[in-house]
């Protein structure tokens, strides 16, 4: 039974670490119907689904896994701050396709702003990731720094600088 229940957790931890996965790509369909790329009625047929996001689908495929790996190797804040990264992106990322489909701008790309905003999203996520582990352990240290100070000054033991020597044996 202990087998079936460590299957169920697995499963079931692997499918709500797949939601930021599965919102990169509503919030993209939610963009290409926003800015008038996409028929929404294309959208029911579950056929046309993979035709539609073209190359799109292996970008978040990719990103979802990495995500996913990264919250299996315990670095949360990474696959956070890359997942809410990604989604603002995308954002806006259709704002400019909207801009740009409303003023009719031939000379503005969008797609370099928006592989620039991911990959920020992910260099921000390590920096955040480790700063915040620099930070517990640091502050790990300086308790038990204090905690071993305090003891000693209420046992009233002498804290002496002397080395201690090593017999020649």
């Amino acid at each position: 039974m202990k087998y079936i229940w460590k299957t169920i957790w697995f499963i079931q931890a692997f499918l709500a670490r797949l939601i930021p996965m599965i919102l990169f790509f509503i919030v993209h369909a939610v963009g290409e119907v926003y800015t008038y790329t996409w028929d929404p009625l294309r959208l029911l047929d579950f056929k046309q689904i993979p035709v539609l996001f073209d190359s799109y689908l292996f970008l978040y495929g990719a990103l979802g896994l990495i995500i996913v790996i990264l919250f299996f190797m315990n670095l949360p804040i990474i696959a956070r701050v890359m997942t809410v990264g990604i989604i603002g992106s995308q954002i806006l990322f259709f704002f400019q396709k909207w801009d740009i489909y409303i003023y009719d701008l031939t000379d503005v790309d969008p797609y370099y702003d928006f592989y620039m905003r991911i990959l920020l999203s992910i260099i921000a996520g390590f920096v955040l990731q480790v700063m915040w582990r620099v930070i517990k352990s640091s502050t790990r240290k300086l308790i038990y720094y204090v905690t071993v100070k305090t003891a000693t000054k209420k046992r009233g033991v002498k804290n002496t600088k002397t080395p201690v020597r090593k017999s020649p044996n």
